[in-house]
């Protein structure tokens, strides 16, 4: 898979130094390409990881190792290679991505007001400015009524992984928001309580990223786990960095053997969410995992 890269990143590249098992900074990157002088706005060149073998690897770390030395960051899986051919144009670019994030205030003294305000100003609007966006200013209202609406979350697809004897309820979800779009989520909660959740929204199209979402459980149950050690067996990326979220479906082994399923994602500022909860690998299970996500496609394919 190195190799296959390699040649791309030569022949994508002739200007530039092309290397295998490099080191930048703390990291070693399994291939490096260097630029002459920096450029805008890959920075100094692009530092590629290979996930084939470590995905285990703290990601989000990693690519900021690799901003703070002033390259960009292109992660590589066995979804991105067609025989001896491999997609490159997913390159995370170090600017702006090395900027630091700044939380509320940061760097700003606290305003201070003497009596808070809310001031009611009513400006009429041009009739060709009415005429012109009257399609979208209906649209921004009735999606305004149905938000405050008292509809609930609509669930349309779901595969459990709790039985019905056990405490704790687990499952995972399409469901359709209140205020109308499709997510994915997993929770877990004791029953009668408040469950624990994360939920990704999706959208048209977004049915290619499942594509091999149900081969993340036959691809876990395959390989040893090691006793007394926490592993991450595989993973789906649902949401890819030119998202402005970043989401992933993933298989956990526990340090007694046990699987876990987690599904998380982060946004754009950095913030994460991630559900993680247990599952009992039988056929029947395989199975209908599958299942769940073959129906997503009316949903989701575009037409």
């Amino acid at each position: 898979m190195k190799a296959i890269a390699f040649s791309k990143l030569v022949a994508t590249y002739p200007d530039a130094d092309v290397s295998i098992e490099k080191s930048v900074g703390p990291r070693r990157a399994d291939v490096l390409v260097e630029f002459p002088e920096p450029r805008s706005p890959l920075g100094k060149g692009i530092a590629v990881e290979v996930q084939h073998r470590n995905n285990s690897k703290d990601l989000f770390a990693t690519d900021q190792d690799y901003y703070d030395e002033g390259f960009s960051v292109l992660w590589l899986s066995e979804q991105h290679y067609a025989e001896y051919d491999v997609a490159i144009d997913h390159v995370q670019p170090v600017w702006p991505k090395a900027l630091p994030q700044l939380r509320g205030y940061d760097g700003l003294s606290w305003p201070v007001v003497d009596e808070p305000s809310t001031p009611e100003i009513q400006i009429p609007l041009p009739p060709d400015y009415l005429d012109h966006h009257q399609s979208s200013i209906r649209d921004a209202f009735e999606r305004g009524q149905r938000q405050r609406s008292n509809r609930s979350w609509t669930t349309h697809q779901q595969v459990w992984l709790s039985k019905p004897h056990q405490p704790t309820n687990r499952s995972l979800q399409f469901a359709e928001a209140p205020a109308g779009g499709f997510y994915l989520k997993l929770s877990k909660g004791k029953k009668g309580q408040r469950p624990e959740f994360v939920h990704v929204p999706l959208r048209e199209g977004d049915i290619d990223s499942f594509q091999h979402a149900p081969d993340i459980l036959n691809s876990a149950l395959e390989k040893k786990l090691v006793e007394g050690e926490w592993q991450d067996l595989d993973v789906c990326w649902i949401k890819a960095y030119a998202d402005p979220i970043t989401a992933w479906l993933k298989v956990i082994s526990t340090p007694d053997n046990g699987y876990l399923l987690e599904l998380g994602k982060k946004d754009a500022n950095g913030q994460s969410n991630r559900v993680k909860t247990a599952f009992t690998p039988s056929e029947r299970f395989h199975y209908r995992f599958r299942d769940f996500f073959d129906s997503l496609e009316p949903y989701l394919s575009k037409e």
